[in-house]
């Protein structure tokens, strides 16, 4: 018998493999770089003129400047003859025109929501998805909810006047403070704020382009020829390096990857220049102290990665060695050390880990190896040191000079400042912690500023924003459904064969009940009042009132069943046939195309022995269809006959017998099945319908036979004595007396 022992110990070696493989993913994978604050940056890709700015918490305004980042709560006025454009990512841009201001009111992963108070801004989105953000805009009194990628334009006059446009593909939500409804590709919506209209919309075609439109496709024109999207160098979430190309090139080494070498000229004009060196400190709430680097290339380099000194130069890697699964946006990438009243600053090399990150591991400064490099073949480190006076630090006149060797080295040799810098401009001192307050230094703040364009107070926006939440779900329940929820749309599923039409619920929403419809009476209780309801030959006891009651049509003429000879009828005659009897099948055909009025409706009490005798009058000549059935015949009281009719209907033209149509609907001869198995013509008026006599009385003394069918396709005799003297002739054969059988 073999031993499992083999067996077993191969399972043991490789649950022991796991057991140390999981573990050391599991740390390399925790090992990466992480932060505490996340918040989400957009950048000053262009500025024209004089741009102010105002950060969220402060009530002093500053000076914008290129590559300035923005947060949640920042506040943009531009002057007289001033444009900025703001990269919202890779691919959306907002511009503002000359005289606006525009509030950043929700800047975060899941939308962004923006507050143009006055003047004219752009919003150009290629990269948008609805399904995984929101971007919506305020104007006063409204709100603009997008939909899809496109180019949208808001106006806002000092008035008050708000004018929205989609173009180029895009499509909106539009919401007031009464209404809702979408702005679709190519058209414009003016929102009125006096007369009589006051809060309505006009919709219009979209204007010519003026000239803010003919410099916002300028703008773009330059950007599409100049930008790249080249991830094989850097992950989707780096952005604002689309324009690096223009001013370096990229190389790829061994020991870092591919890594962005900036051009000579580019960095010839900045005398020793090294990174982080040429720009200025600005503070950016919850972030702290930022970099804002003097090129106008230093927007990713200076956020992203670290800056590596390679084959003698100086170049950016998008990544470090910490890199896990994706990169984020930092503030800057540098290690602090404060002393004698400096601020000094180096940027983190490959291995150098950011002193700001979430690891609380012991930081050092460089690793022996470099020191000893520093030394003999690599002093551009000790070159890359930069200082400046602590007070200074956010100092719009702030000298940045290099620091000497001595001062370099024992800056590199020291443990790196973890966190912040320890100063803090006045503004932010008052939401510091207290701490903080005590320890850090009062640093100077940016020179103040004033806008010139007039700052308005007016609300914006089609009702109450809070910061992160978007409007649009809320305003599309109110201010279109009415506070109903709107009718989920079921699944349509393509079906192959062709089947019944499937039966939909229509609305947005689910619309009230109807009214219970009004109890029909029953038959016997209208039998009650003297109404005949009681269907002739109907053996079931159906009611006429199963059915709503329509006029009986006016046929033009009667055609004879045996040889197709048409019976013209007089102009006084009428459709109403024997109430006790149904009409012929010839009097239910269709009439003629020639017929051009409605049928009218005969009167209640005719006398009915008058109408059989203008029905079945003969014409000379003209055969006569023999009665297949005989049917009782109602014996009326004198004092009926006398009666005068009740409804007339007037005398109608009938046309000739000539210009009847052709008898092509003729019942069939009298040797095909009976006639009540034949369908009638599917056009013509069920003749149940016909208004019965309501004078006469039902004959209870005499009921029909239940056995006999009822005769459909022949007309009532004369002069025929009452049914139960006379018994049944065979079918097909006429009644003795009959008058039409003297033909």
């Amino acid at each position: 018998m073999r031993s499992p022992k083999p067996r077993n110990l191969i399972i043991l070696s490789l649950l022991t493999m796991l057991l140390i493989i999981v573990p050391a993913l599991a740390d390399e994978e925790a090992d990466g770089e992480d932060y505490e604050v996340k918040a989400r940056v957009v950048r000053i890709s262009f500025i024209k003129g004089e741009v102010n700015l105002k950060r969220g918490g402060n009530t002093d305004w500053e000076r914008a400047r290129l590559n300035f980042p923005l947060v949640e709560g920042d506040t943009l006025a531009t002057n007289r003859d001033s444009r900025v454009e703001l990269q919202i990512d890779a691919r959306n841009f907002v511009r503002l025109d000359a005289d606006s201001i525009l509030r950043i009111v929700t800047l975060r992963d899941e939308g962004v929501a923006l507050s143009v108070g006055q003047g004219t801004a752009s919003m150009r989105l290629a990269g948008f998805d609805r399904a995984r953000e929101y971007f919506e805009v305020d104007a006063p009194g409204t709100t603009l909810s997008a939909e899809r990628n496109g180019l949208y334009r808001v106006d806002v006059g000092r008035d008050g006047k708000v004018r929205l446009t989609a173009s180029d593909g895009g499509r909106a939500r539009i919401y007031s403070e009464t209404s809702g409804f979408a702005l679709r590709d190519g058209r414009t919506a003016e929102l009125i704020i006096d007369g009589p209209n006051t809060g309505d919309w006009e919709i219009l075609a979209a204007n010519s382009s003026d000239g803010w439109d003919s410099w916002v496709k300028d703008r773009e024109r330059y950007l599409a020829e100049r930008l790249r999207y080249d991830t094989q160098y850097y992950d989707s979430y780096v952005w604002g390096a689309e324009d690096l190309d223009l001013y370096g090139a990229w190389v790829y080494v061994d020991s870092y990857g591919w890594v962005w070498r900036p051009h000579q000229n580019t960095i010839s004009g900045y005398g020793s220049w090294a990174p982080y060196r040429y720009g200025y400190w600005t503070w950016c709430p919850p972030y702290g102290w930022t970099w804002v680097g003097f090129e106008p290339w230093g927007w990713a380099p200076y956020h992203y990665g670290r800056w590596v000194y390679y084959d003698n130069y100086w170049a950016w890697c998008p990544r470090s060695y910490y890199y896990r699964n994706r990169s984020w946006w930092r503030p800057a990438l540098v290690s602090y050390y404060v002393h004698n009243n400096y601020a000094y600053w180096y940027p983190l090399s490959y291995h150098h880990r950011d002193p700001r990150s979430r690891r609380r591991e012991p930081l050092t400064p460089l690793r022996r190896e470099e020191l000893a490099n520093l030394r003999r073949v690599n002093p551009a480190y000790l070159r890359a040191v930069t200082r400046v006076p602590a007070r200074d630090l956010g100092a719009d006149n702030a000298r940045l000079q290099p620091a000497t060797n001595a001062l370099a080295r024992q800056v590199l040799s020291a443990e790196p400042l973890r966190g912040d810098l320890p100063m803090r401009p006045p503004y932010a001192l008052r939401t510091a912690p207290p701490s903080a307050a005590q320890r850090d230094i009062v640093a100077r703040s940016p020179a103040r500023v004033l806008p010139s364009v007039p700052m308005s107070d007016r609300p914006t926006g089609a009702m109450s924003r809070t910061p992160g939440v978007p409007l649009d779900g809320e305003l599309r329940r109110v201010r279109i459904f009415n506070g109903r929820e709107a009718r989920p749309q079921p699944e349509t599923v393509p079906s192959v064969n062709p089947g019944p039409v499937e039966t939909r619920p229509t609305g947005v929403v689910a619309r009230p009940a109807r009214p219970a419809p009004r109890t029909v009476e029953s038959a016997p209780e209208r039998r009650t009042k003297g109404d005949q309801n009681t269907l002739p030959g109907n053996v079931d006891g159906g009611t006429r009132d199963e059915q709503p009651e329509r006029p009986n049509r006016t046929n033009p003429s009667q055609r004879d069943g045996d040889g197709g000879r048409v019976i013209p009828r007089s102009p006084d005659r009428t459709d109403q046939a024997n109430p006790g009897e149904r009409a012929p099948a010839a009097a239910r055909e269709r009439p003629g195309p020639v017929e051009a009025e409605r049928p009218v409706p005969s009167e209640k009490n005719e006398r009915p022995e008058q109408r059989r005798e203008r029905i079945n009058r003969p014409e000379p000549g003209q055969q006569v269809r023999p009665r297949p059935e005989p049917q009782e015949q109602r014996v009326e009281p004198p004092a009926r006959s006398e009666q005068a009719p009740r409804v007339a209907p007037p005398p109608r033209n009938d046309p000739p017998p000539r210009n009847d149509p052709p008898p092509r609907n003729d019942p069939p001869p009298r040797n095909d099945p009976p006639p009540r198995n034949d369908p009638p013509p599917r056009n013509d008026p069920p003749p149940r319908n016909d208004p019965p006599p309501r004078n006469d009385p039902p004959p209870r003394n005499d009921p029909p036979p239940r056995n006999d069918p009822p005769p459909r396709n022949d007309p009532p005799p004369r002069n025929d004595s009452p049914a139960r003297e006379d018994p049944p002739a065979p079918r097909g054969a006429g009644r003795k007396g009959d008058p039409l059988n003297k033909f």
